[in-house]
């Protein structure tokens, strides 16, 4: 029950710090024969196999980033998911979020719910790299215009300009050509 709880909601620091504590006690019981490292070690290395409670929240949020970015899971879910991200500072990304160097993530998730600001926390601890093959089709058109490192536009650096392109929604480097006449 509590991992699924886990799994599925936000708890708070302090929550995760006092259940981690009066677990570590249950097992000291006020003796601190080892450390707290020591428990956490598993068993076939002399520790008892105890999870860290913050690392598994994360863990759980690594593994949704990964239904995400794959596919796998629900589709219901994977909309929804997909949804609120193209909703995050105008910018219309949804798996191009994670595309996107950690640091060019908007600091301000505050447009998003509670859940999808923590999945997203959770990738910026994270120093991804992306393979640098060339792509094609719909995934070249799908690419970020604005933060990405693999695209190098100096214009774009500038936040004026960056504000400018969401505001007339040209985020991706689909949206820099004209449909209407074929280019």
């Amino acid at each position: 029950m509590l991992w699924y709880r886990l799994n599925t909601l936000v708890p708070a620091p302090d929550f995760l710090a006092n259940l981690q504590k009066l677990v570590l006690e249950f097992f000291w019981s006020g003796l601190h024969w080892v450390s707290a490292g020591v428990l956490h070690l598993p068993l076939e290395e002399g520790g008892q196999g105890l999870k860290c409670l913050r690392t598994q929240v994360h863990v759980f949020r690594l593994q949704a980033l990964q239904r995400l970015l794959y596919g796998a899971g629900s589709p219901a879910w994977s909309a929804l998911a997909h949804a609120f991200l193209r909703r995050l500072r105008g910018l219309r990304y949804d798996r191009q979020l994670l595309y996107l160097h950690p640091r060019g993530l908007p600091r301000d998730l505050s447009g998003l719910p509670v859940f999808y600001q923590d999945l997203l926390r959770t990738w910026k601890l994270f120093a991804a790299t992306r393979s640098v093959a060339a792509s094609l089709g719909e995934d070249l058109l799908a690419e970020p215009l604005l933060h990405n490192p693999q695209l190098r536009v100096q214009a774009a650096e500038s936040p004026s300009v960056r504000q400018r392109l969401v505001l007339v929604e040209v985020t991706r480097v689909g949206d820099l050509l004209d449909y209407d006449r074929g280019d």
